[in-house]
C-alpha cells in the first residue's frame, strides 16, 4: 500500500510517495495503545510513541519516501507481524529445505543444494561459493598445516522466541558453534558495546527531555520549578551565570611534622599553665588524688538552720 505525502509543504512537480509494503491487515492497531496513527500501524516518530511501542514489546521501522528522504514516521512491528513475515519467507524457502513441510527443517547442503535450481535466488552467493569449494575438496583435499579445509555452510541452529528457527546461514566453522553472524554478535559483544547502546538511547531521549524542560518553564505551577527549568535550559545552551574562582597560591609547609607539632605544643603550654593556675586559686587541685575521706553528718540544729 502506498500513501501520498507532501514532505516539503510546497507545490512540487513530483510529490514523493511513502510506500509501505506490508498489508493493512498485518499491521498492529496502535490506537489500542493510545497512539495517534497517521494510518494503520504508522505513527509519528517521537520519544513517547517509541516508549509505548517498547513497553508493548513491539519494534519499529523508519518510513522513507520514494526519494530516500525520512518522513518522520515509523511503522510498528508487532511480534505476530514479525512471525507472519517469517512464515511467508519460509514458504518461499521450501525448495531448499530438507523437509518443506517443517519451518524448522534444515537446509539442503552439499551437492543437493547445488543441484536445486531455486538455490540461485534463495541462497546467498557466499554459501554457494563455499559449498562448491567444499565439494571440490572432497575429491582433491588441499588441507595442510597452513591451510584448513573449507567448512560446509548450513542453516543456523538458533530458535527465536516465536519458536521458529533462524533463517540465516552459519559458516560451518567449529568456532562459530553452528550460529549465524547475527546470533554470534548477540553472544560475543564488542568491548564497550553496552555503553555505546546506552549513549544512543540518551541521544534519542534528548529531544523529549528538552520538550519537558520547556513545558515546565512555561506551565509549571511552582516558581522554583520554573526557575530551575529555565536555568537548566540556559546551562545546556552554554549561557551560564558568573562564577568566582580563587586562584590564590598557598605555600605548602615543607617542615617535618614533628617540628610543627612541637611548635604547636609550645604555643599551647602557657595557656594550659595559666588555666591550671586559675583552677588552683579557685580551690581545685589538678591531678590530685583523694587519700582520706571522712563522712560528716549534720546535726539537728544545722538541719533546722538550713530549712529556715
Amino acid at each position: 500500500m502506498s500513501t501520498d505525502v507532501n514532505l516539503f509543504g510546497d507545490a512540487e512537480d513530483e510529490i514523493p510517495e511513502v510506500r509501505i509494503d506490508d498489508p493493512v491487515n498485518l499491521r498492529p492497531d496502535l490506537s489500542e495503545l493510545g497512539i495517534v496513527e497517521a494510518e494503520r500501524g504508522v505513527c509519528e516518530d517521537t520519544f513517547e510513541n517509541r516508549k509505548i511501542l517498547r513497553g508493548a514489546k513491539m519494534g519499529w521501522d523508519t518510513v522513507y519516501s520514494t526519494n530516500g528522504v525520512p518522513t518522520g514516521l515509523i511503522q510498528a512491528r508487532s511480534q505476530a507481524m514479525a512471525t507472519e513475515r517469517r512464515m511467508l519467507s519460509l514458504a518461499e524457502k521450501k525448495p531448499i529445505m530438507v523437509d518443506g513441510d517443517r519451518p524448522n527443517s534444515d537446509y539442503l547442503t552439499g551437492l543437493e543444494l547445488l543441484a536445486e535450481s531455486a538455490s540461485d535466488y534463495l541462497v546467498p552467493p557466499w554459501v554457494l561459493g563455499a559449498t562448491k569449494m567444499w565439494v571440490r575438496e572432497q575429491d582433491e583435499p588441499v588441507a595442510t598445516e597452513t591451510k584448513k579445509a573449507t567448512a560446509l555452510p548450513h542453516r543456523c541452529r538458533a530458535v527465536k522466541d516465536d519458536g521458529l528457527r533462524c533463517m540465516l546461514w552459519s559458516s560451518g566453522r567449529p568456532k562459530d558453534d553452528g550460529l549465524c553472524r547475527v546470533h554470534l554478535r548477540s553472544i560475543k559483544k564488542r568491548p564497550g558495546e553496552d555503553i555505546e547502546r546506552a549513549r544512543q538511547k540518551l541521544t534519542q531521549a534528548a529531544p523529549y527531555a528538552v520538550d519537558m524542560l520547556e513545558d515546565l518553564m512555561l506551565n509549571a505551577a511552582s516558581e522554583p520549578v520554573k526557575l530551575k527549568a529555565s536555568t537548566e535550559i540556559l546551562d545546556r545552551a552554554g549561557i551560564r551565570g558568573g562564577q568566582e574562582f580563587d586562584v590564590t597560591a598557598k605555600v605548602v609547609d615543607g617542615r617535618p611534622a614533628a617540628q610543627i607539632i612541637a611548635e604547636r605544643l609550645a604555643r599551647l603550654a602557657p595557656e594550659a599553665l595559666e588555666s591550671s593556675t586559675d583552677l588552683i586559686i579557685q580551690g581545685v587541685t589538678i591531678d590530685s588524688e583523694v587519700s582520706d575521706a571522712v563522712i560528716i553528718e549534720e546535726t539537728n540544729e544545722e538541719k533546722a538552720t538550713d530549712t529556715d
